[in-house]
């Protein structure tokens, strides 16, 4: 599933009042370092079409605002809903077939993450091979 799908399903769950509402947060700045939106460029939007706005406007900050703005409303369950399905969608594992699979007992690749000011890293779950030593360095640049 990608970002949109899953942000098209979050605002499908609204009734119209509050995706009238959700939509009025995305006027305010609800995040730093995000403008808020254009009213002309929310009114009469579908769900769909929001989404649009939402990606072309925030890019990867999307699902950011959207938990934001749903947290504003007191929507916690959704908001709670939509990181959750977000952070999965990080950490998914690759089929069984997948070529990019390290045979078994081999070493596991360096991860290099990164984010821009505000932005939010869902770090991969560990569920195996947990002994031994890890090295976490976090850069404040």
């Amino acid at each position: 599933m990608q970002v949109e799908e899953l942000l098209v399903e979050t605002l499908d769950d609204l009734v119209e009042d509050d995706f009238k509402k959700f939509k009025w947060y995305l006027t305010m700045k609800i995040v730093d370092d995000c403008k808020p939106i254009l009213t002309s460029h929310l009114e009469k939007t579908s769900r769909e079409e929001t989404v649009s706005v939402l990606i072309k406007n925030y890019k990867n900050l999307a699902v950011k605002v959207t938990v934001t703005a749903l947290k504003k409303m007191r929507n916690n369950n959704a908001a709670g809903k939509l990181e959750e399905a977000y952070a999965a969608m990080g950490t998914a594992t690759p089929s069984a077939s997948s070529s990019a699979v390290a045979p078994p007992g081999a070493p596991a690749a360096p991860a290099t993450m990164m984010a821009q000011q505000g932005s939010v890293i869902f770090a991969p779950t560990i569920s195996s091979g947990t002994s031994g030593a890890w090295n976490i360095t976090i850069n404040k640049s």
